[in-house]
C-alpha cells in the first residue's frame, strides 16, 4: 500500500520552482557582506556581548553573510545555484520539520549582529538560512529556533565622538592622540548563554601641553566641544588679528 502523504509530499511543487514561478518581492535583494573592517573599528567601543546557543531570530532579517562565497549574490540566485544548496534542498524536502522544532539545531546554525536588528550567517549555515527565508515566506512563519546567536551592544555615541576628536586633532595638525581602550567589567550565564559586560575608556595624549588623561564618554564629549572652542578661537584670532 502506497503511503499517500508521501506520494502528496513528492508530488508537491519543489522550493525553487515557486520561488522561481512566485519570487517574493525581496528575492532579487543582494546578501550584504558583513563589515570586517567596521567591526574592527567599533570592537573597542562593545559595551555587551551576549550569546545563546538555542535562540530565535527573525530569519527575515538576516540580510548578509561572513563568508565571501555567497556575498553579492540575489537570495534567489543563491537558492538556485549555492555549491551545497542541491543536497540542502534535499535534506529540508525529507525533514522540514528540521527548521520547524524548537530545539537546538543539529547541525548548528550561527548568526552574528551588532544592533539586534540585521542578521548575518557567521560561522555555518548560509545555505539552510536561505531555505528558510524562502520557505517561511510561503508559510507565513517568522521565526527560526534552535540557533547560535552573538549580539553586540555597541556604544555608538561614544564611538562619534571619538572619531570626532580624531578628525578635529587631524584636520588641524594637533600633536593629541586617542586609544581607545576596552576591558571586561563582569559576566552573567548559565548553561547554553553568557553575557559580557565591558567598559570603554578614552586614553587622549596631549603631546603640545604634555599630559596623558582617561576619560569615559560624557568627559570625551566635553573634551571634543573644548577642543572645537579652543580652535574656532584660534581661527578668529587668524581672521582678525586686531580683536582682543
Amino acid at each position: 500500500m502506497v503511503d499517500q502523504s508521501i506520494a502528496i509530499d513528492v508530488a508537491a511543487p519543489s522550493l525553487v520552482d515557486r520561488a522561481n514561478k512566485e519570487p517574493p518581492h525581496w528575492a532579487g535583494e543582494k546578501i550584504k557582506a558583513w563589515d570586517g573592517a567596521e567591526f574592527h573599528r567599533l570592537e573597542p567601543f562593545i559595551t555587551a556581548t551576549y550569546w545563546c546557543d538555542q535562540g530565535s531570530i527573525n530569519v527575515h532579517r538576516v540580510v548578509g553573510t561572513q563568508d565571501p562565497d555567497y556575498q553579492g549574490k540575489s537570495w534567489l540566485a543563491f537558492l538556485n545555484g549555492g555549491k551545497h544548496m542541491d543536497s540542502n534542498l534535499l535534506l529540508h524536502r525529507s525533514n522540514p520539520g528540521y527548521y520547524q522544532d524548537a530545539g537546538r539545531k543539529k547541525p548548528s546554525m550561527h548568526f552574528v549582529t551588532l544592533d539586534g536588528l540585521h542578521y548575518y550567517v557567521s560561522i555555518d549555515g548560509n545555505h539552510r538560512t536561505c531555505i528558510a527565508k524562502f520557505d517561511f515566506h510561503y508559510s507565513g512563519r517568522v521565526m527560526l529556533h534552535g540557533v547560535t546567536i552573538v549580539q553586540h551592544q555597541v556604544d555608538r555615541a561614544f564611538y562619534q565622538y571619538y572619531l570626532g576628536l580624531v578628525g578635529y586633532a587631524h584636520a588641524h595638525e594637533l600633536p593629541i592622540h586617542f586609544t581607545p581602550q576596552q576591558s571586561a567589567l563582569a559576566r552573567e550565564d548559565t548553561g547554553g548563554w553568557k553575557l559580557d559586560h565591558y567598559q570603554t575608556r578614552l586614553k587622549v595624549d596631549n603631546y603640545l601641553e604634555g599630559t596623558s588623561e582617561i576619560l569615559d564618554r560624557e568627559q570625551a564629549l566635553t573634551y571634543l566641544v573644548r577642543l572645537r572652542a579652543q580652535i574656532d578661537k584660534r581661527s578668529r584670532f587668524r581672521l582678525w588679528p586686531w580683536s582682543g
